[in-house]
């Protein structure tokens, strides 16, 4: 299945069925919105996350959510974790797309940072990209070369200086 077609069918699927019933649960979403959503849907990042029920000690928390959030933090191109909190803090339809319902379920910068290395150390995002490139490609070589056809001015040999004339 070629890129374009498998594109196809997520954004007919998510366009057809998910952004009207998203609608009808939290009201009419933004542009950015809808990007974000469009982004989580064809990633599926959930299914990356191992889920650490069961373990001793103190639960974590949600890390499918944070790490929604952290894809809300790329879709809406902000710079810190800080803004990304709060962001989340006032604006409820996005902190309902990462998967919490009221402020107080939002976890601290603390817990993010905590979550972020743990991501990072998994390689979460190296792992979604593989994923998402062998769903796409399969086993397909790509078949195109880019070249840069840019003219560079240069010389194959280096200018003669001229020798100082010497005085008597």
């Amino acid at each position: 299945m070629s890129l374009f077609d498998n594109l196809s069918g997520y954004w007919f699927r998510i366009q057809d069925s998910l952004f009207p019933w998203m609608e009808e649960k939290i009201g009419e979403l933004t542009n950015k919105q809808l990007q974000l959503v469009t982004a989580l849907e064809i990633i599926r990042i959930e299914a990356f996350i191992q889920n650490c029920v069961g373990f001793p000690g103190r639960p974590l928390e949600d890390r499918i959510a944070i790490a929604r959030a952290f894809v809300a933090k790329m879709v809406y191109n902000l710079p810190t974790t800080r803004a990304l909190l709060d962001r989340l803090e006032c604006d409820i339809k996005l902190r309902r797309i990462c998967g919490w319902g009221k402020k107080s379920q939002v976890p601290s910068e603390s817990t993010f940072s905590r979550a972020f290395a743990e991501f990072a150390e998994g390689e979460l995002p190296q792992k979604v990209h593989a994923a998402l490139i062998k769903e796409t490609y399969g086993d397909q070589l790509v078949g195109h070369i880019s070249r840069d056809s840019t003219k560079i001015e240069a010389r194959e040999k280096p200018v003669k200086k001229a020798e100082p004339v010497k005085e008597e």
